[in-house]
């Protein structure tokens, strides 16, 4: 694994993925480059080859780059897409058997691309897993409606968590993490209020549920940025989920409340969350949606994000510090102890319950945890 990514590679990957990429500047910076491995390096670590691929192979340019370039963009189309004609079947089955059983399914983040028109080419997002929402209080009928389909529990994550569990089959393409929560700071964005906006996609095998457009964009944002590990404070963006979200964006952009969306992050003291990530967007050709200019401090934030995309190693040397900042965020701070004290206060109390809860190893580790 390449430790530095150059900054050509860089932007030759994000030109791919713009729509400008069939454009004269975009052609001309590919017919500089000497060092596509390195290219293909920074694509594979994002998750992205089959999307450059799908980009690519309708650029007028295409039948000029390295043969060895389209022949191995092509095998990885190729495998992706015979991958997610496997996963498609077996969501559809899985959506079948929850209908069956009064179990209402959704269908969450990279899998909503098997259904929805994401991507002109269904082959280009790359899927992990199937994540699926299910109500709390449905929980014992989805795993039971798991079992019936020879699923079993490859890890099952403690109390309070968002998730319950990955479950997996013997011969399927990927495994299904059951859901309750969307993401691990749930008044953020909670499981209730989703299934409430929640649009329903009838298809042959039968109904599942997604999030609406809305709520998509928002879980997105979330999900790259403030969930689990808090990336946002790393200054830390995977691609492929930066790409998701501007392929969404420019896809609906007419139908998205860009202003709701801004007062949401707001609330939450998570504007300059939103507005990095915005900038971000643009990376992929995302306009500018919000009335509002960017602040210094997104612009900075940005500059700090492509540095660590090309350098990976870096986030390691501020783990400790950015630990310290996500654990301490003031939206955390609100959502554990609401408002009625002052910042500083609720975060004295919460290191307060860490430690009396940690010993020293435990605080070393927290501060240090990567994953």
């Amino acid at each position: 694994m390449r430790r530095v990514h150059s900054a050509q590679a860089l932007r030759i990957l994000c030109e791919a993925l713009s729509p400008d990429a069939g454009g004269a500047a975009a052609i001309a910076h590919r017919r500089e480059v000497r060092d596509w491995p390195a290219v293909l390096a920074l694509a594979n670590t994002h998750y992205l080859g089959p999307a450059m691929y799908a980009a690519l192979s309708q650029a007028e340019d295409w039948p000029m780059l390295p043969a060895e370039l389209r022949d191995y963009l092509a095998l990885l189309h190729r495998q992706n897409n015979s991958r997610n004609r496997r996963l498609r079947q077996q969501a559809e089955e899985l959506f079948a058997a929850c209908n069956a059983a009064g179990v209402r399914a959704m269908l969450l983040k990279g899998g909503l691309a098997l259904f929805l028109d994401h991507y002109p080419d269904p082959a280009a997002r790359m899927i992990r897993d199937l994540d699926l929402l299910v109500p709390a209080v449905q929980a014992e009928a989805a795993l039971a409606v798991l079992r019936r389909l020879g699923y079993a529990a490859m890890a099952l994550y403690p109390a309070g968590h968002n998730a319950y569990g990955d479950f997996a089959r013997a011969g399927d393409a990927g495994a299904v993490d059951l859901h309750f929560e969307l993401i691990d700071a749930p008044y953020l964005l909670p499981a209730a209020d989703v299934w409430q906006r929640a649009d329903r996609l009838e298809l042959a095998a039968g109904r599942c549920f997604i999030p609406s457009l809305a709520d998509r964009l928002l879980h997105n944002l979330l999900h790259a940025q403030i969930h689990h590990i808090g990336a946002f404070y790393r200054g830390s963006i995977e691609l492929r989920q930066l790409h998701d979200f501007t392929m969404l964006a420019r896809r609906h952009r007419d139908g998205i409340d860009w202003p709701a969306l801004a007062a949401h992050c707001a609330r939450h003291r998570l504007t300059l969350t939103l507005q990095s990530y915005l900038l971000a967007a643009g990376l992929f050709g995302l306009d500018w949606p919000l009335d509002e200019a960017p602040s210094a401090a997104a612009r900075r934030q940005l500059r700090r994000c492509l540095m660590q995309i090309r350098a990976p190693f870096l986030e390691r040397l501020g783990l400790p510090l950015a630990n310290l900042c996500a654990a301490f965020a003031p939206h955390r701070m609100d959502g554990l102890y609401g408002q009625r004290q002052s910042l500083l206060r609720r975060r004295l109390r919460h290191a307060a319950q860490f430690l009396k809860k940690s010993n020293r190893n435990g605080v070393v580790a927290r501060l240090f945890k990567a994953y």
